[in-house]
């Protein structure tokens, strides 16, 4: 190998380890869409599964912030999407809970009714 060679190979060697180096930009569309969706399923009170599903999204959440300030970018950004699919996953059980819960009530509620007026029609 000749020394031009060699200086041309070097180069080479330099652009592609800076390149790959660089940091992508911090995620801070994704940090914010994740603590929306943290927040929204917050606000839905979540029980039993769907609050764990919750914790999940607040530690993807976490994560993502820790690894931003490791300036570790693509690890955030996926930790944020993940947390935006937990809370996601998280709001949608707490609300098909408390449409099941509303269902169960009214069912109860038509059922009383229900015998109360056959108790009235005996009357």
């Amino acid at each position: 190998m000749t020394l031009s060679s060699l200086k041309i190979h070097l180069a080479l060697a330099l652009l592609l380890a800076a390149s790959s180096s660089r940091a992508a930009p911090p995620p801070d569309a994704e940090l914010a869409a994740a603590e929306r969706a943290v927040a929204a399923a917050e606000r839905a009170q979540p029980q039993g599964q769907a609050a764990q599903m919750l914790e999940r999204a607040r530690g993807q959440l976490a994560g993502a912030r820790a690894a931003v300030d490791k300036r570790k970018h693509r690890d955030a950004l996926l930790m944020a999407e993940s947390a935006t699919a937990s809370a996601d996953q998280a709001l949608a059980h707490a609300r098909l809970d408390a449409a099941r819960a509303e269902v169960d009530s009214k069912a109860a509620r038509n059922a009383d009714l229900r015998r109360r007026l056959l108790v009235n029609r005996g009357h």
